[in-house]
């Protein structure tokens, strides 16, 4: 082991070592040649191996320096230097900053990404695939997986370890040795069909773009073919992405796209694929994705050659063959203190590792102060009213996870004054109280993912109000709407997930003012006009109906939309204010709340509207209730002079969860 202040080829000098494995050891080093310059020094030492690892490890080492030391891209890390010293050899890189693909999926909830943020992701893979595969001799990596992917500060995506990378060589059979990730690693990667060509890497990109935006892990599947259905695993994923996955990950090479490119322009010709939401004038257009591609799932010849197979490894491991079916020594990179990585320097995986063989990894009512009139006949627009809540839980959700248990439930709020709040998220009881969106600006209006793993709300943290999504569960914002010239306000997320209705107004309008409702398809960035005005949109839970307030016809009322047929109506006549629509849990009514009076915007009474007919029911009063929103529990939170509070569906046992004013804007998970 080198140690600090060591001098290697009277250059380099060794700052200290930052990990190791059974291939080697990886040190942070100074350039003394050029002053002020960080690298990586990779040492792969010959002595530490077993004797029959040496030839082939020297090898490896060599290939990847080779590779390497040829290769000029952003997404790749260029060698600067490759020399052997004292019986070991050394390869040094520069020192990249940043973190794995795989440690940013540990730390999402579901272990996904939202679309946007995957599709980035693959276009930067696509463009630096294709520059290995152009090449004159082509270069197959051969080992795409998150692990293998840095992503740095600025939002650079690199590849790195190409110790099992390799040139295609025309006229071969197939590949001198097996090597592969199981779960990533494509069929032909095993022997038997063939040397590993672009197609190879296509398989693994696919693989990875179904883990991304699914939360899907192969690594952990019982058996790494045939990959599953994406729709299975995220009922909700848009056919077209769930096409180009299937097509990629196609058992035979053959029916797998031929290039990256053509992948590439399947995945990103979809309709506002990447580009950023933009507010038209279009009044609800139908968003469609190109016809599916058909693609049939194939198996191998003789898929009983795979299972046999399978066994067979199992049982020669039991039998102390795991020597001989260890094709490579489990490459993975390496964590920095900071969250630094080493770029292009990968080390021996621990016994769980998923890289190393060919093995499947087996209070009673109170009178109101002010009383709203009966609304008007709703006969005018037909509105379905659903017996009971239509939504199945199993497959509304954004991040499927058949195999977890429902998510607790919990509140979200927002915590400050008007204009200069934080959004908080506690537990059903008020406890547990934490920030999930707490920038120096101010982020309001929370509305929860039909699976509780999600938050979106608006914000002025990029200077004019957006839409933000970010995880219950931690981790950073993500801006969904980028238009400078508008401001975007008070967010719903649809029951099945894959919509968000909100407000937008000119830049720095009223904010107690009514503005264009627009619907954003959550998972590809595809905006467009509901062609009505109103504030505070919020889903029926059939998602077949909005109600939202309005100030149209001079004091703020409550009305429906109907996203069938496109008609609204008023169901409330109040003498005062009426605002802040919410729905019960089955669909079958909306509740509010009134103010203290004409003009007045100050809450006074939580009232309830029976859908099917009939006078309103007041349901709160005292201490100035308002904001309702009513859980599946049947408990309705609500903000009031004592801070957050939550009573019975009958207006009975009213008690403070979250004590002080400046908690408001309730909102449960469900």
């Amino acid at each position: 082991m080198l140690t600090p202040d060591t001098t290697l080829q009277q250059r380099y000098q060794i700052v200290h070592r930052i990990g190791g494995g059974g291939m080697g050891t990886v040190y942070l080093a100074t350039d003394n040649r050029l002053p002020g310059r960080r690298c990586a020094i990779k040492e792969m030492s010959p002595a530490a191996l077993a004797p029959q690892d040496r030839v082939w490890s020297v090898e490896v080492f060599r290939q990847e320096a080779q590779l390497l030391a040829h290769l000029r891209h952003p997404g790749l890390t260029a060698v600067t230097d490759f020399f052997d010293e004292g019986g070991n050899w050394y390869l040094v890189m520069d020192y990249v900053e940043g973190g794995t693909l795989a440690a940013r999926l540990a730390q999402m909830p579901g272990g996904r990404f939202p679309l946007r943020e995957a599709l980035r992701v693959m276009q930067q893979l696509c463009e630096v695939l294709s520059y290995l595969h152009s090449q004159p001799n082509q270069v197959i990596f051969r080992d795409l997986k998150p692990s293998n992917v840095i992503c740095t500060p600025e939002g650079q995506i690199k590849l790195i370890d190409f110790g099992i990378a390799r040139f295609f060589k025309p006229g071969k059979v197939q590949d001198t040795a097996f090597m592969g990730t199981p779960g990533y690693a494509a069929p032909e990667q095993y022997g038997g069909m063939g040397q590993s060509d672009p197609r190879t890497d296509i398989y693994s990109l696919g693989v990875l773009l179904m883990q991304m935006v699914t939360g899907h892990d192969p690594s952990a599947a019982v058996s790494p073919f045939p990959v599953p259905g994406p729709t299975t695993v995220m009922p909700t994923l848009p056919s077209g992405v769930a096409n180009v996955i299937e097509r990629a990950t196609q058992m035979r090479p053959e029916l797998r796209y031929a290039t990256v490119a053509e992948l590439q322009a399947a995945l990103f010709t979809l309709p506002d694929r990447l580009t950023t939401a933009q507010h038209g004038t279009q009044v609800m257009p139908q968003p469609a994705l190109p016809p599916s591609v058909s693609v049939v799932r194939a198996g191998l010849p003789s898929l009983g050659v795979w299972i046999g197979l399978g066994l067979a490894v199992m049982l020669l491991l039991l039998c102390g063959g795991a020597g001989i079916l260890s094709i490579s020594q489990g490459l993975i990179p390496l964590d920095l203190p900071g969250g630094s990585l080493i770029q292009g320097f990968a080390l021996e995986s621990d016994v769980s590792g998923t890289t190393a063989a060919l093995v499947v990894q087996p209070t009673d009512t109170v009178a109101p102060t002010s009383q709203p009139t009966s609304s008007a006949s709703l006969s005018d627009v037909p509105i379905t009213i659903a017996p009971s809540t239509s939504i199945n839980p199993s497959t509304a959700t954004l991040v499927p996870t058949p195999s977890s248990p429902p998510r607790p439930v919990q509140l979200a709020f927002v915590k400050g004054s008007v204009a200069n709040t934080d959004v908080f998220v506690a537990d059903a009881d008020g406890g547990n109280q934490r920030c999930v969106a707490c920038s120096a600006c101010d982020e309001a209006e929370p509305s929860w993912s039909p699976d509780g793993r999600w938050i979106v709300y608006h914000s002025n943290c990029a200077g004019s109000y957006d839409i933000w999504v970010v995880g219950v569960d931690g981790g950073s914002s993500e801006r969904l709407t980028h238009t400078d010239d508008l401001d975007e306000r008070e967010p719903s997320w649809s029951p099945d997930g894959q919509q968000i209705v909100y407000r937008a107004s000119p830049l720095n309008a009223g904010r107690n003012e009514d503005g264009d409702l627009y619907v954003m398809d959550y998972y590809e960035d595809h905006t467009y006009s509901l062609g009505i005005r109103g504030r505070a949109p919020v889903w029926s839970p059939d998602g077949r109906h909005l109600a939202f307030m309005s100030e149209r016809d001079g004091s703020w009322q409550i009305y429906l939309y109907g996203l069938g047929d496109g008609g609204t109506r008023k169901i409330t006549s109040c003498t005062a204010n009426c605002r802040w629509p919410a729905w019960s849990p089955d669909g079958r009514s909306v509740i509010y709340h009134a103010t203290t009076g004409p003009g007045s915007v100050t809450a006074d009474t939580v009232w309830i509207m029976p859908l099917s007919g009939g006078e309103p029911i007041s349901l709160l009063s005292g201490a100035h209730p308002g904001r309702p929103s009513w859980s599946a529990a049947g408990l309705i939170a609500m903000n009031s002079d004592n801070g957050i509070e939550r009573v019975t569906e009958d207006g009975r046992d009213r008690r403070v969860l979250i004590d002080g004013q400046e908690h408001w804007a309730p909102t449960w998970s469900r």
